[in-house]
């Protein structure tokens, strides 16, 4: 594979991994996806679900390990075959941005609630 065949394979995934992240948008979480990418098969995918499973590890990279490990246990195969790690820096940073930011414009509803400081009476 050409070297500009195999980094429009890497920006297909990575569209693939802002859709997730738009669905995590959607969900009331944290915009963030990630796919595990085994031999072009996607074989993890995840989105944050912190929010909606009110479990602090529901992270994205944990949902697609997650999914990872049950593939390997069918495929009968070792994890650590299946980890790479391939990403362009920048690539579609502004959409990326503008997500993060629609996300914290929303109330969550699943924030704790701030602690008011009391007052100090002395100077």
């Amino acid at each position: 594979m050409a070297a500009a065949e195999g980094e429009e394979v890497i920006l297909a995934w990575m569209d693939q991994a802002l859709d997730v992240a738009k669905e995590a948008l959607e969900k009331g979480e944290v915009p963030v996806g990630c796919l595990v990418v085994h031999h072009g098969e996607v074989v993890g995918r995840g989105r944050n679900e912190v929010n909606e499973t009110k479990n602090a590890t529901r992270h994205a990279e944990l949902v697609a390990i997650d999914q990872v490990l049950d593939w390997c246990k069918q495929q009968n195969r070792d994890y650590t075959e299946v980890f790479a790690n391939s990403c362009v820096s920048g690539y579609r940073a502004k959409e990326a941005v503008e997500m993060l930011k629609d996300f914290y414009r929303q109330e969550n509803p699943n924030a704790p609630k701030s602690k008011v400081r009391k007052k100090n009476n002395r100077n």
